[in-house]
């Protein structure tokens, strides 16, 4: 098996991507290559950004949005702890913010699961050390990157 891998960056419609048998061979598998690997970059841009807001929405509702960012988990049990019981009979834990808190957090664990996968997966497509390849995901990062501070910035004013 003859697998001569280039490590130098070539621009040309044949190569394999990821996989022996995902064989681009002409133009127009490029084509749709770099349109499938764009999206999936504008994706994971939008993945991201969409953890960020899910964090920020969070801490807003808990009243803890200018505290560090590595104990907002912390504060944010801290802070459901401290909230009193809507029925003074029930003196048991406060079980309900709890649980919706361990439930955001299993979300946003799936959700970087899916966000590591896809990044790894990019960082190969990347190794092919295609031009064009390289190209299109800096570039999709870079749209994906201002459309998704866009739609942050915009979200922001419904946070307050």
């Amino acid at each position: 098996m003859d697998s001569k891998m280039d490590m130098t960056f070539y621009f040309s419609s044949k190569f394999n991507l990821l996989f022996q048998s995902w064989n681009i061979s002409s133009a127009g598998q490029l084509a749709g290559v770099l349109v499938g690997i764009f999206v999936v970059v504008l994706f994971y841009e939008g993945l991201k950004m969409s953890r960020e807001v899910l964090l920020a929405v969070t801490l807003k509702r808990k009243g803890v949005m200018s505290a560090p960012k590595f104990t907002y988990p912390l504060l944010i049990i801290q802070q459901a702890d401290k909230r009193p019981s809507p029925h003074p009979s029930h003196t048991s834990s406060n079980s309900g913010p709890r649980f919706a808190i361990v439930l955001i957090h299993l979300l946003q664990f799936g959700l970087r699961i899916v966000e590591v996968g896809l990044a790894y997966l990019l960082m190969l497509a990347v190794m092919t050390f295609n031009g064009w390849l390289f190209l299109t995901v800096v570039l999709g990062a870079a749209v994906g990157y201002f459309v998704s501070n866009l739609v942050k910035w915009s979200c922001l004013p419904l946070l307050g």
